[in-house]
């Protein structure tokens, strides 16, 4: 560890040195050891809902949070992380509660299947359907179906940058902006951060590569772009902002991501948050930097309005 690195994020580190490393866990046992979401901050909602959706793959379970009983709400559609193996929606219940109240938007929070039991593509179809959904039953919601956003962090905000190409590519939905906070989106390349923090930072690149053993079916499905968004046609997706972490090994994947609808075209606000790790914004207990990204989450969704 550096000199300069805040003292938050030693002490965090040091507190999390004697855990086990996950990726020498089954997908059963890492599941029981997942550490509870962070995020504390009281959040006063008007709704928190549970729907059923008659998914591609079976039924598929997703959590409205309203913040209010207004009609014709913007919503963001939010895929959390975990690597496709481990973590639910429910762990991520005070994040999205916290979106929802910081932003005015209400938040459908997907719960899509996970590997190895359910492999790529299967969270993809799930992640594209429900979006779908929304923006179909937005009259029925109480949602503005013309200010449907998409956000997920780590894993998840490989399928949100996965469902914006969709959206663009299909034409049957449409998404105003994308929020792509520490985002995966190149399953396939070799990046300075990977090599530099993939060990000692919390996320490892060991565990990466263990997730992506069990997500994927094959090597070649690393360059498949609805597995590496990295690799997929930009040409006219939606707005972005592309949050990252200085001690992150997904951070030069994502600002690459940032850098490659830059020059595609699309307007894009890339934060790198000097000092911090991956998924900071999820421990705003610890990280007071974590704060600030729902700040800046709401300062570009109000260019929507």
């Amino acid at each position: 560890m550096n000199n300069r690195m805040p003292e938050a994020t030693k002490k965090f580190l040091a507190d999390i040195a004697g855990f086990p490393s996950l990726h020498n866990l089954s997908p059963e046992e890492i599941r029981k050891v997942v550490v509870a979401n962070m995020i504390s901050d009281h959040v006063n909602l008007a709704d928190t809902e549970d729907v059923q959706l008659d998914g591609p793959h079976g039924t598929l379970a997703a959590r409205i949070y309203r913040p209010s009983k207004q009609r014709e709400l913007p919503v963001i559609v939010f895929y959390h992380g975990g690597g496709f193996v481990f973590n639910r929606m429910e762990h991520y219940d005070p994040m999205c509660g916290k979106l929802a109240a910081e932003t005015g938007h209400a938040v459908v929070s997907v719960d899509y299947r996970l590997a190895p039991e359910h492999k790529f593509p299967v969270p993809v179809d799930e992640a594209v359907y429900a979006a779908q959904w929304v923006y179909d039953n937005a009259a029925a919601l109480g949602f503005d179906p013309s200010k449907m956003s998409v956000a997920g962090e780590s894993v998840g905000g490989n399928l949100a940058a996965i469902v914006a190409q969709q959206a663009r590519q299909r034409g049957t939905f449409s998404i105003a902006h994308q929020i792509l906070l520490s985002p995966l989106t190149d399953w396939s390349g070799d990046y300075e951060s990977k090599r530099t923090y993939g060990s000692g930072y919390f996320l490892e690149t060991a565990l990466l590569e263990y997730c992506a053993g069990h997500y994927l079916n094959s090597d070649a499905e690393k360059t498949d772009p609805l597995a590496s968004p990295l690799l997929g046609d930009v040409t006219g997706v939606a707005p972005a902002l592309v949050v990252t972490a200085e001690y992150d090994p997904l951070r030069d994947e994502g600002e690459r991501y940032g850098q490659t609808l830059a020059q595609n075209g699309v307007r894009v606000v890339q934060k790198r948050y000097p000092g911090m790790i991956h998924m900071f914004y999820a421990m705003t207990d610890v990280f007071e930097d974590g704060h600030e990204v729902y700040a800046l989450i709401n300062e570009e969704l109000q260019r929507l309005k």
